[in-house]
């Protein structure tokens, strides 16, 4: 073999030749392209997605380490499991539909029986086990504008700033009736909405906790009652909080109009005492005094 050919695939920082060296050449993954329609059962796994290291065409995208997340599996989740286990728990069922019974020919086939009481739907409660530890699976961030129902150019402002602050494009939401005393039209623009997942929701949190929640002065905590009784906790955040944005604070030439929005931290936990247990370890206090908040 040639001297010359030992040097057409070379990726390494230095040749051996000793000295230094950078490829502009991409490295090859192998890629190989599927007809996912006419997959088989047992070759489901090439559906993986492309950052799956399992996957036939994978292509690396996290380049740096998630240190909440770090956070999260190091000292949390083992915290939570001391916490919340229960030696010889049993699982409590919900407030479900309920049968009609089948000691009639005439039950078998009828719709379910309401809950009891007049409350919603509940889940049923699991024992917690190193299986089901509560985690933070997203966040959401919904911002709705009643200036937007008649002024659209305030509505692309508002995405905008959602935008910049998540790093994530949000969707655009459509009011669904008709209010004619806040003259809302069905299919009207009236806000936008965003999810958060990954390593934007961890950046996210980072930013309000560390950044944004201890600027605020009037803040004391999240109230106690802002659990929605399925592992979910909203709040929310008026215009003078969300300039404390470092995306928005070192930019206000570009945004002379701010915005509140909603933010819910959605969980895997089953009740509000475990999410806000959970919640509460990144850093969101709790308390039992009401905030004033103006208008959004």
């Amino acid at each position: 073999m040639g001297r010359g050919r030992q040097f057409i695939r070379c990726f390494s920082s230095n040749s051996p030749l000793g000295r230094a060296g950078y490829s502009s050449v991409e490295p090859v993954h192998h890629l190989v392209k599927i007809n996912k329609a006419a997959l088989k059962p047992k070759y489901q796994f090439h559906l993986l997605p492309k950052d799956d290291i399992e996957s036939v065409g994978y292509k690396p995208t996290e380049i740096c380490q998630d240190r909440v997340q770090e956070y999260y599996e190091n000292v949390v989740k083992p915290n939570l499991m001391l916490n919340f286990y229960e030696h010889g728990a049993k699982t409590i069922e919900g407030n479900k539909k309920r049968s009609w019974g089948v000691d009639s020919p005439y039950k078998l086939y009828r719709g379910l029986r309401k809950q009891k009481g007049l409350g919603r739907q509940t889940r049923d409660i699991h024992p917690i086990k190193s299986s089901n530890i509560p985690e933070i699976s997203g966040v959401t961030i919904n911002a709705y504008n009643k200036a937007a129902l008649e002024e659209d150019w305030i509505n692309i402002s508002n995405r905008l700033q959602i935008a910049q602050i998540t790093n994530v494009k949000p969707k655009v939401t459509y009011s669904k009736s008709n209010v004619i005393q806040w003259k809302v039209r069905k299919g009207k623009v009236c806000g936008c909405k965003v999810e958060l997942t990954g390593r934007d929701m961890t950046q996210f949190l980072s930013t309000l906790t560390e950044l944004v929640l201890p600027r605020m002065k009037n803040f004391e905590g999240l109230m106690n009652t802002s659990g929605d009784s399925t592992g979910n906790v909203s709040f929310g955040l008026t215009p003078d909080d969300v300039k404390f944005f470092p995306e928005i604070e070192n930019f206000q030439e570009l945004y002379p109009n701010l915005f509140g929005f909603n933010v819910t931290i959605k969980t895997t936990a089953r009740t509000d005492e475990q999410a806000k247990t959970l919640i509460s370890a990144f850093g969101f206090p709790f308390t039992d005094k009401v905030r004033n908040i103006s208008s959004y």
